[in-house]
């Protein structure tokens, strides 16, 4: 109706308006949509703070809870060998919403420890409130706040499960709020308005755009070459061996049900996504949410040398391939295969770095990544050195971790031609260093079929040499 409004949910948005209002006091308005500083501020202060303090809390619950010398290692895994910490400092709501989560379910389990009758009400409706808010966020995490109220029930008292509604009310009202303003009323959703038609009949297809799980999205989520959990993160088979030996432990069992029921239930609502992929993108995305479920669970199957030594030979790879993945231009589509090999290294061979603070010199590209490069290189060795005997040995671990990446970086797959137009297209159009587009040109001109020879027209009209 003449107005403009985002389709996506707005939790995120609704938590950025009073940090927004208060950057503005300090500073101008903004120009640019996304590069002015206090947009920079504002994600700061929102996605990256709480992410942080998600990792904090999730290390404590780790060695708390499973094996102490072996937690930071997990935390340096989920913290650096995901895309965590990419979505952790961009306007993004994955990680938010998995920190929200995260720290719903740890309000719950403080609530149960601490001897404060007082305290641990103020816990519990504080745990309802974040896991309303993580709703709000990802409408597609609904369930897992069902599972956490559910948790509620663990304790036996009644007036907990009532507090963490009253909690999870407060979000979910202010989304009634916005939606009657917006859309007409609060049960119209803004994804179900999306001014794109594609989306618009997507989010009307099935159950707000879901239909029955499927077990080829089940397996191309973790093994597919551009989106696989299990190729990226390949620490996260260590979650199966841990979610088995925490039931038998009999420790926390509340808990041990309410994590693999969330990875679990979540998983499989998602195989039913037609749009699983996520489009242009780092790593399975709308899998991240729920990241810190499984990731718990880790922790009990790190009892042994061999199991450490193999798990970190694990999480030094997905480092590694995290590292590279957001070394350049970061957001991928699903037919680029192994982006690390075929789309990072192929940007940096040709100078192309991602944006930092050292643009502005010669060198400072290259300044860049070495500094980043310490920067998950240091964490890593530490951790590695606190995770306690291994086998095989910390070094050895490491050069097994190394190796398979070094394989794929040297002799990269072979891309489809699609792929390759896209690669010199966006290399073209934002790296600043192809402004002829001699890379573009060079793949169109490979085109050998009637389809290739369209698809090369088509991307010279959109991303070729600007016009004087």
């Amino acid at each position: 109706n003449g107005k403009l409004y985002s389709n996506k949910a707005p939790g995120l948005a609704l938590a950025a308006i009073p940090v927004y209002g208060l950057l503005r006091v300090a500073l101008p308005a903004p120009v640019t949509a996304n590069a002015d500083p206090i947009f920079r501020w504002m994600r700061l202060f929102t996605v990256s703070l709480l992410s942080l303090l998600a990792l904090a809390r999730f290390g404590r619950r780790v060695a708390a809870w499973t094996n102490p010398a072996a937690a930071p290692l997990v935390l340096c895994a989920v913290a650096l060998g995901t895309p965590y910490l990419f979505y952790a400092r961009s306007f993004f709501s994955h990680a938010w919403t998995a920190a929200l989560l995260f720290l719903a379910w740890d309000s719950l389990a403080s609530a149960e420890e601490g001897g404060d009758p007082r305290g641990g009400k103020a816990r519990v409706w504080a745990g309802g409130f974040l896991a309303g808010w993580a709703a709000i966020s990802e409408y597609t995490v609904a369930p897992v706040t069902l599972l956490l109220a559910i948790r509620c029930l663990a304790g036996r008292r009644p007036s907990r499960p009532a507090l963490f509604v009253l909690g999870a009310a407060v979000p979910l009202a202010l989304l009634g709020i916005y939606d009657a303003i917006c859309f007409g009323a609060p049960w119209v959703l803004s994804s179900a308005r999306e001014a794109n038609p594609s989306y618009s009949q997507l989010a009307h297809t099935g159950l707000f755009g879901f239909g029955a799980p499927r077990l080829k999205v089940a397996v191309e989520y973790l093994a597919h070459p551009a989106r696989g959990v299990l190729l990226f993160s390949p620490f996260l088979a260590w979650c199966v061996p841990g979610f088995v030996r925490w039931w038998k432990s009999g420790q926390r069992r509340p808990d041990c049900m309410l994590a693999l029921s969330a990875t679990a239930l979540y998983f499989v609502a998602m195989t039913g996504y037609p749009n699983w992929h996520g489009g242009w993108t780092l790593g399975s995305r709308y899998l991240l949410p729920v990241l810190f479920f499984p990731a718990v669970a880790i922790g009990f199957a790190l009892t042994t040398p061999l199991s450490r030594g193999l798990f970190a030979a694990a999480v030094v790879f997905s480092v590694a391939g995290h590292f590279l993945l957001t070394a350049a231009f970061p957001y991928f589509p699903d037919n680029v295969s192994w982006p690390a090999a075929t789309g990072s290294l192929w940007f940096l061979e040709r100078g192309w770095v991602a944006p930092n603070l050292l643009d502005r010199w010669a060198w400072g590209g290259i300044a860049a990544l070495a500094l980043s490069g310490a920067a998950f290189a240091a964490p890593l060795a530490l951790c590695l050195r606190a995770a306690g005997a291994m086998l095989p040995r910390r070094a050895i671990a490491a050069i097994l971790g190394l190796a398979p990446l070094a394989v794929l970086l040297l002799r990269p797959p072979e891309l489809s031609f699609g792929a390759r137009l896209w690669r010199s297209a966006i290399y073209g159009a934002y790296s600043g260093t192809d402004p002829n587009r001699e890379e573009l040109r060079a793949v169109a001109l490979t085109a050998a079929t009637p389809a290739e020879q369209r698809q090369a027209a088509g991307a010279w009209r959109v991303y070729g040499p600007p016009r004087p």
